[in-house]
């Protein structure tokens, strides 16, 4: 399939257009196919931040069922004694 792509103009202040263009200039591409990186890194980043959020409710609710399953044991103080022990 092909991409369909649509022209766009966003504004700069002048020392991050430079700061742009000289790391499109180091990388051997242009401005534009930069900019577009930058932003699918910030897409991909957002994605794995939602799929962190899940993993770690799921690691909450375990962490409650342990809690639950050892009400007279504080888990946090018996990890602490665990690391200075000889």
């Amino acid at each position: 399939m092909k991409t369909k792509w649509i022209a766009t103009n966003i504004r700069f202040p002048e020392d991050l257009y430079m700061e742009l263009k000289l790391e499109a200039a180091k990388n051997r591409i242009s401005v534009a196919k930069l900019v577009r990186q930058k932003v699918s890194q910030k897409i991909v980043y957002k994605d794995n931040t939602k799929e962190l959020n899940n993993k770690l409710k799921v690691m909450d609710a375990l962490a409650k069922e342990i809690d639950q399953q050892n009400p007279k044991i504080d888990l946090s103080q018996e990890v602490v004694k665990m690391r200075y022990e000889e």
